[in-house]
C-alpha cells in the first residue's frame, strides 16, 4: 500500500509499492506546504506573547506619563484662566484716553481701536460716533479728558476737548460720552455706555458727515452735502469784515460758523436752544471746558435759509460778526440788553428800509416807545414780526444817531453805560449823561429828528 499526501493530512493510497516502471506520471512527489504551514502556526505560537508584552508596556508606560505631567498643568492656573476685568483707575483711564485722542485727531482709525477697544454694541457704537463725527475735522489740539463720575467706580464723563484751526476756544468741547472703562488683563477697555440721549447729538457730534471750509477769518463747518453753502459763506466773510469798521471792530481772530443742515440738528447741537423757533442766522457762546465764555461768539446759520439770499448773504453774516465780536463790550455789564445788541448789529448791517421807522416816529412812537424798548429784556418774546422788525430799527437808528452826533469814540462809551445801569428811565438818563453829556429827553427829541430824516 502506497502513502499520499494531501493538505489535510496523510491518508492511505492504493497502488503498488516502489517506484513505476514504464508508466509516467504515475508517481507523485510529497509536497513541502503542509510542512510549511505548520512551522508558521509554530512561529505564531512564538510571537504572540512578545507582542502581548510589548503593548501591556506601552500602556503602562502612557499611564505613568500622564500620571506625572498631569499636576504640572495646575502649577499655573492664572495662565489657564481668563483675566479677571477691575474698574479702571482715573490714572489709566487718562493714560488709555490720551492715546485715542491722538489716534483721533490723526484719523487712523486702527490705531484709535487698539488705544481703546469696546466690549458691546453700547460701547463699540458710542467711540465709533466720536471718531466719525470728530476726525475729519480740522484740529490743532485735541485731548479726550475723562472725569471720574461720583460714586461709580469706572464710569467716566469723556469730553473730546481741543482747538480747531485758529479759531478759538483752545477748550473748545466738540463732544461727551458716559462710559464704563475697565482693565481687562494689561488694557483699558471700553464695556459700557449711559450717555443721555439729548448729550449725544450735542456740540458737533450733530454735524452727520462734518466737512471744514477756512477762508476771510472764518472757520466754516457743515455736512459735506452742505458744502457749497459753507463755501458761500466763506467767501462772502471778505465783504462782511469790511462793514465792521462802522462800529469801530477790527478782528483779530478767525470765528466759527457752524450750517445747520436742518432744525432738528441746530437744536440738537446746543442740547434743545434757541426758544425762538423763528431764528435762523444767531451767534451764541461756543461751549468750553471753562465757564467763562470766549471772547468771541460763534455764529449759527440754518443751513436752507441760505437759499436763495442772493446779495444778502454778506449783510446777514456782517451781522451776525458784529454780535460775534462786540458781545465782550458787555461782559462786565450789569445787563447786555438785547436792543443794544441788535442795534450795533443792525446798524452794521445796513440796508433796512426806514419806512416803519418814519411812520412810528411821526404817529407819536405808540407802538413801542424807544424808552421801553431799550429796557426790554428780550425783544422776541412775545412780539410779533413786525414788533421785532421796528424795535431792530429803533435800535440801529439810536446807534446811528450817536456815530452821527458824537462820533465813534462815544459809541462804546454810551452803549456800556446804558448796559450797566438798571434800565430805569432815570438809570438811562444817568447813563446818557455820563457817556454823552446831554439829558434823556434831549437825546430822545435828536434822536426823533434823525429818524424822520432816515432815507
Amino acid at each position: 500500500m502506497e502513502l499520499g499526501y494531501t493538505r489535510a493530512g496523510v491518508r492511505p493510497t492504493a497502488g503498488c509499492s516502489g517506484p513505476a516502471r514504464g508508466r509516467p506520471g504515475r508517481f507523485r512527489a510529497p509536497t513541502a506546504e503542509p510542512r510549511t504551514i505548520g512551522l508558521m502556526d509554530s512561529a505564531q505560537r512564538t510571537v504572540r506573547p512578545w507582542l502581548m508584552l510589548f503593548v501591556v508596556a506601552g500602556a503602562i508606560f502612557v499611564l505613568a506619563g500622564f500620571v506625572f505631567l498631569l499636576p504640572l498643568a495646575f502649577d499655573e492656573p492664572q495662565a489657564a484662566l481668563p483675566p479677571v476685568a477691575r474698574a479702571a483707575t482715573p490714572e489709566e483711564a487718562r493714560v488709555a484716553l490720551g492715546r485715542a485722542a491722538k489716534a483721533l485727531r490723526a484719523g487712523d482709525r486702527v490705531a484709535y481701536r487698539a488705544a481703546l477697544p469696546a466690549s458691546g454694541v453700547a460701547a463699540r457704537r458710542s467711540l465709533g460716533e466720536l471718531f466719525r463725527h470728530l476726525s475729519p475735522l480740522p484740529w490743532t489740539r485735541l485731548t479726550l479728558l475723562g472725569t471720574q463720575v461720583p460714586g461709580v467706580p469706572g464710569r467716566f464723563d469723556v469730553r473730546a476737548v481741543g482747538q480747531l484751526g485758529r479759531t478759538g476756544p483752545r477748550d473748545r468741547i466738540g463732544g461727551e460720552r458716559i462710559l464704563d472703562l475697565q482693565m481687562l488683563a494689561s488694557r483699558v477697555v471700553a464695556t459700557g455706555d449711559s450717555t443721555p440721549p439729548a448729550v449725544r447729538r450735542q456740540y458737533l457730534m450733530s454735524f452727520h458727515d462734518p466737512v471744514a471750509v477756512s477762508g476771510n477769518g472764518l472757520l466754516v463747518l457743515a455736512d459735506r452735502r452742505s458744502k457749497d453753502r459753507a463755501e458761500a459763506l466763506a467767501d462772502a466773510g471778505a465783504s462782511a469784515r469790511t462793514r465792521l469798521a462802522l462800529v469801530g471792530v477790527e478782528p483779530d481772530a478767525s470765528v466759527l460758523v457752524s450750517v445747520f443742515s436742518s432744525l432738528e440738528d441746530l437744536k440738537a447741537s446746543l442740547g434743545g436752544g434757541p426758544d425762538e423757533d423763528r431764528i435762523r442766522y444767531f451767534s451764541h457762546a461756543g461751549p468750553r471746558l471753562r465757564p467763562r465764555p470766549w471772547r468771541i461768539l460763534d455764529i449759527g446759520v440754518l443751513g436752507p435759509s441760505l437759499d436763495g439770499t442772493g446779495a444778502w448773504m454778506p449783510l446777514m453774516l456782517s451781522h451776525e460778526m458784529t454780535h460775534a465780536y462786540t458781545k465782550q463790550w458787555f461782559a462786565k455789564t450789569v445787563h447786555a440788553p438785547t436792543f443794544l445788541l441788535e442795534g450795533l448789529a443792525t446798524a452794521v448791517e445796513g440796508g433796512r428800509d426806514w419806512t416803519p421807522l418814519r411812520e412810528e416816529v411821526a404817529t407819536g412812537n405808540q407802538l413801542w416807545p424807544l424808552l421801553d424798548a431799550m429796557a426790554a429784556g428780550n425783544l422776541w418774546m412775545g412780539s410779533s414780526n413786525e414788533q421785532v422788525r421796528l424795535a431792530y430799527l429803533e435800535a440801529s437808528a439810536v446807534v446811528l444817531y450817536v456815530l452821527d452826533r458824537w462820533g465813534l469814540a462815544k459809541l462804546r462809551p454810551f452803549v456800556t453805560a446804558v448796559a450797566d445801569s438798571d434800565l430805569t428811565e432815570g438809570g438811562i438818563d444817568k447813563a446818557v449823561r455820563e457817556s454823552l453829556a446831554v439829558s434823556w429827553d434831549e437825546f430822545y427829541a435828536g434822536w426823533k429828528d434823525y429818524a424822520l430824516a432816515l432815507p
